[in-house]
Parts: structure tokens; sequence; C-alpha cells
């Protein structure tokens, strides 16, 4: 008879213990790959084959690994240490629960603001918010936590008394396991390829799952000369960001009504220009802008001049720049333009240089290969020839025109002040002389400010930017409500276009000659967003981080924000994302 000594018998249990571990990790593999298949069916669906076979194994890679890592973290440390099956049970299960739990809030955080949950959204949730819209739904969430525990205690007591059963049939795990490693090694080198040759249904996947990091290896593929060295700059800058998330713009198609004497629309856009200082130095503008209407509290989406730009044209904040980009969807204020058949005069001091014009907004129409700068002067001597050029043909379809005046430098002259007054004053006089002044809508605006970068990015003397329209039969007047550059294309789909599509489906701005009861303007860069509210300034970036200034533009450290507002905030801006 052979005795066993008491570190056999440890030995032994802690075999087992580990044995057991073994089957209680691949058992929540499989309930956690079910639960995560949720993130598909949330995120938008790819269109190719590829992108489809990819987010299947991804899912099932990162799911199977995450769990094991928890695995091999936590439990397996703890059967060297923890003799007791009966408490390696217990603290297995409550892991298991607390983790599924927490996988289940991150897919309802996911399916309501796209984000993934992390130190600042729980701070959100849990804060004492008397209108929390959500309460309720997180209430049913955690019904399901006794289910879990349940199911994960069943599991447990059933394993490990069939320990000795399931360890004979161990050989058919080993496909499965065999499975989840390529799964977890062939998502990432095909990431890998995708990331490298830009292909798009794979790379807007990446932030679909939680704490999902893809393999890129530009830098080594570029060294050993599989990729252009400088080549994914450079294709970032034409097509967006390959991550950027696929949107769904407009949401609906756009309907109008047809008028028999349209308006013309001329738009003189200026960069770097604050008039607030140098209209002063511009007796043309100023007394143009006393004779129709001054907004004075008006604001661009963003301090920097392309990116104004685009919310002027799109009528969406700059956090869709990527995605409009990388889509190369046109704008669908230009395109009711060419619908209406209006004529197009674009004009531009660097020729509409910029990817935005040349790859989005204008990508329907034929553009300059070279591209050069030109004065104010120079420019303005452009659009009077085909302003003139038009008046000769007889022809009563209305136009819409662009005039870009491109400034290069940030501090301005008396004298470049001077010369853009004597240009935009060429303009309107042509206008005048040619009777065409009472049938054409002219807004005057600026992209961007010429201020100097401040603190924050989303600071309202760097985001103010004038605004002075000439309308038709319309009385002048200075409006002081708070107007931002996505109103002025939707006023002109409203009042000069006719279209009767709801706003919502295609912009996110008000009319700017309409009461309405928003709470903020809407501000942003590629990777944030700004709500300007009366008293403070917020800003959330794309992982769900917040920032809250004063009206002073004073960073508030201590102040949180509310569920609520985050809800409406991050709302409006998912508003065109695309998903299931």
């Amino acid at each position: 008879m052979v005795k066993l000594k008491p570190n056999s018998l440890r030995d032994d249990r802690a075999t087992q213990i580990v044995s057991w571990g073994h089957w209680f990790a691949l058992f929540n593999i499989f309930l956690v790959i079910i639960l995560g298949s949720r993130y598909l069916f949330i995120a938008d669906w790819p269109q190719t084959l590829l992108g489809r076979v990819y987010a299947i194994i991804s899912c099932i890679g990162h799911f199977s690994f995450l769990t094991f890592i928890v695995y091999l973290i936590v439990l397996f440390p703890l059967s060297f240490f923890l003799h007791s099956s009966r408490w390696q049970r217990i603290i297995a299960v409550i892991i298991a629960t607390v983790a599924i739990t927490i996988l289940l809030i991150d897919i309802q955080v996911f399916a309501h603001f796209r984000m993934h949950l992390n130190f600042s959204i729980w701070q959100i949730l849990t804060s004492a918010d008397q209108s929390n819209v959500l309460s309720s739904q997180w209430q049913r969430l955690f019904i399901f936590v006794p289910f879990i525990l349940l199911i994960e205690s069943i599991f447990a007591i059933w394993s490990w008394r069939k320990l000795r059963s399931l360890t004979k049939r161990s050989q058919y795990c080993r496909p499965f396991i065999a499975l989840f490693i390529f799964c977890f090694i062939s998502s990432h080198l095909i990431h890998i390829w995708a990331d490298a040759n830009f292909y798009r249904p794979i790379t807007m996947q990446r932030s679909s799952l939680p704490i999902s990091y893809p393999l890129t290896a530009r830098h080594f593929l570029e060294r050993y000369g599989f990729i252009e060295q400088g080549n994914y700059e450079s294709r970032v800058r034409q097509e967006g960001n390959p991550f950027a998330i696929a949107i769904e713009y407009p949401l609906e198609k756009v309907r109008y009504e047809s008028t028999q004497a349209p308006y013309n629309i001329l738009m003189i856009v200026v960069d770097n220009w604050n008039a607030d200082s140098q209209l002063s130095n511009m007796p043309n503008l100023a007394e143009f802008a006393n004779k129709n209407i001054q907004f004075i509290n008006h604001f661009s989406a963003s301090d920097k001049s392309f990116l104004g730009e685009f919310s002027l044209f799109y009528g969406l904040d700059p956090n869709y720049y990527n995605s409009i980009l990388a889509s190369h969807k046109s704008s669908i204020f230009i395109d009711t333009l060419t619908k209406q058949r209006y004529s197009l005069g674009l004009f531009s001091s660097d020729s509409f240089d910029h990817p935005l014009y040349r790859y989005a907004l204008l990508s329907n129409f034929s553009m300059p290969a070279e591209t050069q700068s030109q004065s104010f002067a120079a420019t303005t001597d452009l659009w009077l020839s085909w302003y003139y050029d038009l008046q000769k043909v007889d022809n009563s379809a209305p136009w819409f025109s662009v005039i870009q005046y491109k400034n290069n430098e940030k501090a301005h002259t008396v004298k470049q002040q001077q010369a853009l007054d004597s240009a935009i004053e060429r303009v309107i006089q042509s206008l005048q002389t040619t009777g065409q002044m009472e049938r054409t809508v002219v807004i005057v605006t600026a992209s961007n400010t010429a201020s100097p970068n401040d603190d924050h990015e989303f600071n309202r003397q760097q985001l103010r930017v004038p605004l002075i329209i000439a309308w038709p039969n319309r009385d002048a007047q200075v409006i002081t409500t708070p107007t931002s550059h996505v109103d002025i294309m939707q006023t002109l789909m409203q009042e000069v276009l006719q279209v009767k599509t709801a706003s919502k489906q295609y912009s996110q701005g008000e009319n700017l000659f309409l009461p309405n009861g928003r709470q903020w303007l809407v501000a942003g860069t590629e990777q944030d967003i700004a709500a300007l509210y009366p008293d403070k300034t917020i800003v959330i970036d794309n992982s769900g981080h917040y920032q809250i200034y004063n009206f002073a533009d004073e960073l508030q450290k201590n102040e949180t924000l509310g569920l609520s507002t985050f809800l409406q905030i991050v709302t409006d801006n998912r508003r065109f994302m695309v998903s299931h």
C-alpha cells in the first residue's frame, strides 16, 4: 500500500483545478463569442465578402483571446495557490459574471454612442442625472446578471463533477482551439494588409470591438519595399482616414419644389479673416454690411479653414470629414443645385487645391491638374470674365458661384485688407450695374479667423467669424442670435432651392431666419465634437472622454457631464453614421 504525501495530494488537486479551469475558460469563450457577435449587428455590415469574412473571424479571434487572457492572468495562477476547488469555482464564477456584465454594458454603450466603455463614459452613466433617459434600459440590463450567475454556477458545478469524463474527450476540443488561434492570427494579418492597401471595408471596423488594437506594419512594409514610402500619408490626405466610420448622407432622398424664378446664389468665402477688427480698413464692405443683414454672433465649425468650409457646404460638423472624404461623397447642396439646372462658377485663389474639393465636394467636376496661387484681384478677374460671359447668353437659368479668397498670412496687413475690400467691391458692383442684385443672394463669410491659436481649438474668439447676407426683399438688420456655418447650407436649401425634405435628414443646421429651440452650436475637428452652449463649451472625443470650458474658455476640471446632455450631443453627432 502506497501512501500519498501531502505535497502529492496538493499537486494532484492543482492539476485537477487547472484542467477544470481550461474547460471553464472554453465554455466562456463560446459564451462571450455568442454575446460579442452582437457588435457585428450594431456596426455597419461590410459590403464586400472579404470585409464580412474579416468581421466574423476577428470577432471569434478577438473574444477567444480576451477570454483566455483573463483566465491566464487571474485564474491560472490561483490554481497553484488556492487548493480549494470550491473557492476556485466561486471566484471563477464571480469573475466570469462580472466580465460578461461589463461586456453587456459595453454592448449597450456601443449601440447608443458608437463608443466603448471607459472611465469617462462610466462616470457619465453613473452620474446623478435626474433626467437619465437610459436608466430603465440599464435596469433591464442588470436583470440578466442573476441569470448569468446561475448559468456560470451550473456549468462550474457540472464540469467539476464530470471532469474525469470531460478529460477523456479533450481531443474533441483541439479543432476549436486551432480555430481560435487561426482566427486571431489571420485577423491581424489581414488587417495589416488592409491597412497598407487602404481597404476600407476592413479598416473601418477598427473600433467595432472593445479593447481591440488590430496590428499595422506600415513602417516595416515601407522599410523592406513592400509599399512605397510616404504613399500612405499621401493617400490619407487624399482619401481621408482609412479607419473612418461609414456614413449615410443624406438619410433619405431630397425632395424639392421647382420655382419659376429662383434666386442666384453667390458665396464669397475668405480664410483667416476676422472682420471685427478689420472693417475699419474695409470701408466698402462696411457700407455693404450696414445696408444688409449682419449676423454678429456667427461661428465657424472649426479653427481650420478646410474644416470650416466643409461644414459650410455639407451642413455637417467636421467630425464627419474623414468619412465624407473616404467615400468621395459630394455635397447634397451641390447635387441639388445641379439637379435644378443651376449654372455653376467656382473660383479660388489656390484653384481648390485641398483634397476636400478634388476628392469629395467637387469630385463630379473636372479640375485643373496644376494648381497655382493667385491674388485677390486675379481671382476676381476670372470671376468677372465668367459672369459677363454668362450675361451675354440669352438664358434665364439661375447661377451659383463661389469665390474663395485664400490668405497666405495669418496676420493681415492694412494693404491686404484694402485689396480684399476692393476685390469684394468689384464683385458687388458688377451685380448692381447688371441689375442682378435684386435676384441674387450674396453671402460673405469666412472659413476661419485670423486669431492666433489659444488654449484649445474651440475658443469662441477663434471660431467667431463674420457673416453678411444680402437677400432680395429682406430689410437690413443686425441679428444677434448665435448661428453656425452648418446653418447656411440648410437656409439656402429651404429658402432658395425649396427643399421639402426634413432638414434633419441632410444637415445638422437650422434656418438662419426662423426661431429655433436648439441649446448649442455644433463645432468640431476630425476627432472631436464640440457643443457651444451660452455659458460653456463641451468637447467630446471619439472615445467619449470630455472636457468642459466655461464662457471665458477656462477648463473646468471638477465639472462633470450628465448622461442626458452627453446623449443629446453624441446622438446628434452620430445621426449620419451607418448602423443596423
